[in-house]
């Protein structure tokens, strides 16, 4: 998987364990890359790990941010999803629009997921988080 992803960098840099939110040679970021790259398996890959989805780039930009960027609907829905699941706010107005603008042209399935998402997140951030048990 790793080979087949084009990963610039050495392979071990994403072995099990590996910290993917660590700043590596020339500033690169796997989590940030594999997001931005709409790197589905690799993004599944680092949520399984452990990678932190509520990391932010040096110029503040989130993860579903750059996975918009891949305009790659599997990695935004990944994402969202692991935000969902950590009780992470909703997005804002600007990032909505924008995320149905990219994914307008898509089968109507995934717009429509894509709405149901933004609601089912709303309702969600309105409920006081309970920690997961153990």
């Amino acid at each position: 998987m790793i080979k087949a992803s084009d990963w610039p960098l050495a392979p071990e840099l994403l072995a099990p364990g590996a910290d993917f939110n660590a700043r590596l040679a020339a500033g690169l970021v796997p989590l940030h890359w594999a997001c931005r790259q709409g790197k589905a398996g690799l993004v599944s890959y680092m949520i399984e790990q452990g990678a932190d989805l509520l990391d932010r780039t040096e110029d503040g930009r989130g993860m579903l941010e750059l996975a918009t960027d891949s305009e790659s609907f599997q990695v935004v829905m990944l994402v969202i999803d692991q935000l969902k699941r950590l009780a992470a706010p909703a997005p804002d107005e600007t990032l909505r629009k924008r995320l149905t603008h990219v994914f307008r042209n898509g089968h109507p399935n995934s717009r429509n997921r894509l709405q149901q998402t933004f609601k089912d997140w709303d309702r969600i951030s309105r409920k006081p988080h309970k920690p997961e048990a153990a």
